[in-house]
């Protein structure tokens, strides 16, 4: 009989990803990002509830549930009067859950 440890599930990821698409999941995070990047008063581009919002991803980010993640570092202002920049941990990690789905099989172009 196996022990409790051995019938745990063992996380992998099923295949190497080489690249991918990422898409706004709902209107609350197409909202949140719209603020980083262009306000508050406009973070929705008009055509958002018409189509869906995709970009390309960064394959190198997808980890398996569990990995270790380590913080990005940058050049950030500690303080507001600082005058010169220092480079250190990001203070915010933003962080997703996701979900994919794998195509076996692409359509011919056209």
């Amino acid at each position: 009989m196996k022990s409790a440890a051995e019938c745990e599930p063992k996380m992998v990821l099923p295949c190497f990803i080489r690249d991918y698409t990422d898409f706004y999941s709902s209107k609350n995070h197409a909202t949140n990002i719209g603020i980083m990047f262009r306000g508050i008063d406009n973070a929705l581009q008009p055509n958002y509830l018409h189509l869906p919002v995709g970009y390309h991803g960064r394959a190198s980010s997808i980890v398996k549930s569990g990995t270790e993640i380590t913080r990005p570092k940058g050049q950030t202002l500690l303080k507001p009067d600082d005058k010169l920049p220092s480079f250190n941990p990001s203070r915010l990690l933003d962080m997703e859950i996701e979900m994919g789905t794998f195509i076996g099989k692409g359509n011919k172009l056209g």
